[in-house]
């Protein structure tokens, strides 16, 4: 006789312990400890009335005005040109040199305007890249754009000049 094992017998013993090993782990084979019947551990429940959307029509979303054409809003003042930004603001300086009183006081190409002084006030000149072209516009210390004043003076006529 052998005294080797019988192979079938060793591949039952090895399967009773690899699922004796799973099982371990499992909560069978634990007491319960009483955190799971605690109401905090419930499952959250939705009530009733909050399963639907409201259906008050002051809750509801308007549906969007239809837009206008795709011209922009221009400003009173303010004005367009058909122009490259550069071509702009080599036509805008001409100008603002060509016009008594004026008194240009320092360019800035990247942000697109000159500072200038007229009667008496100190503003922005700027172009503004749109959808149609180049707008001018003026600007004042407070970012705000002017439609009146010296700067609405100016900007008539640049608009003489320009358009």
């Amino acid at each position: 006789m052998s005294m080797l094992p019988n192979p079938r017998w060793c591949g039952r013993l090895a399967l009773g312990l690899a699922l004796l090993s799973l099982l371990a782990g499992c909560g069978w084979w634990r007491p319960k400890t009483g955190y799971e019947l605690a109401p905090e551990a419930r499952p959250l429940e939705i009530p009733p009335d909050l399963d639907a959307p409201p259906v008050d029509p002051a809750l509801s979303i308007p549906e969007p005005a239809p837009r206008a054409a795709s011209r922009p809003v221009v400003p009173a003042a303010s004005f367009l040109i058909a122009d490259s930004r550069e071509g702009a603001m080599r036509r805008l300086g001409l100008a603002l040199q060509r016009i008594e009183g004026v008194e240009v006081r320092g360019k800035a190409d990247a942000l697109g305007a000159y500072n200038v002084r007229f009667e008496g006030e100190e503003f922005l000149v700027r172009v503004v890249e749109v959808a149609d072209g180049m707008r001018i516009e003026a600007v004042g210390g407070n970012g705000a754009v002017l439609n009146g004043g010296s700067a609405g003076k100016l900007l008539g006529l640049l608009r003489q000049r320009l358009g």
